[in-house]
């Protein structure tokens, strides 16, 4: 046996973050036992440092069904992340495409988007709810309904840095990496 594969040794204490986040492309899910297997660990091992990596907020864990979970890297995990993005969040903002037949109404728009952002920096993580309920009365952005409205910034505030959307369908909250990102003045 290779002094690098420990599978067979049970639990192992010291398994660097590296090794693990390694085993990782994208954003793509791997259960427990793949990770284990293409880091050359044992399944407790693999378990344990997954565990405490989901508590960095380096993995995240989604339950398939009664008997299975995978395990996948957020959107925001990728890049070092004591790096600061090199795209101030005006210059995001401002290069944002959004929907309207004026400057005027596509300026509505990203002000929206900038809210959307500012309330998620502020408040997060939220529930995609608390956007609808608590930015779009103040943002509409010449919407009359806020499901319009939040199909029109979903998309866009996704791209902004520092924000982290939800991965799954089935999953509604925004978290927000203020490591990530400088807020700057608009």
């Amino acid at each position: 046996m290779s002094g690098d594969d420990e599978s067979a040794w049970g639990y192992v204490e010291g398994v660097s973050d590296e090794r693990i986040l390694g085993v990782f492309r994208d954003a793509d899910p791997l259960s427990t036992g793949e990770i284990a297997s293409a880091a050359k660990v044992s399944d407790q091992t693999a378990a344990a440092k997954l565990t405490e990596l989901a508590g960095k907020r380096q993995v995240r864990r989604k339950t398939v069904d009664e008997d299975r979970s995978v395990w996948f890297r957020p959107v925001s995990a990728f890049g070092p992340s004591d790096e600061r993005t090199e795209r101030s969040l005006s210059s995001a903002i401002d290069d944002l495409e959004v929907p309207g037949t004026s400057r005027m109404m596509r300026d509505w728009r990203r002000d929206a988007v900038r809210a959307a952002f500012d309330y998620l920096a502020a408040n997060g993580p939220v529930e995609e709810p608390s956007f609808r309920e608590d930015v779009y009365p103040a943002q509409s952005a010449g919407y009359d309904d806020p499901e319009p409205w939040w199909a029109m910034v979903r998309p866009r505030l996704k791209t902004l840095p520092g924000v982290d959307a939800p991965t799954w369908r089935s999953e509604t909250t925004w978290r927000f990496e203020d490591d990530v990102v400088a807020i700057d003045d608009q």
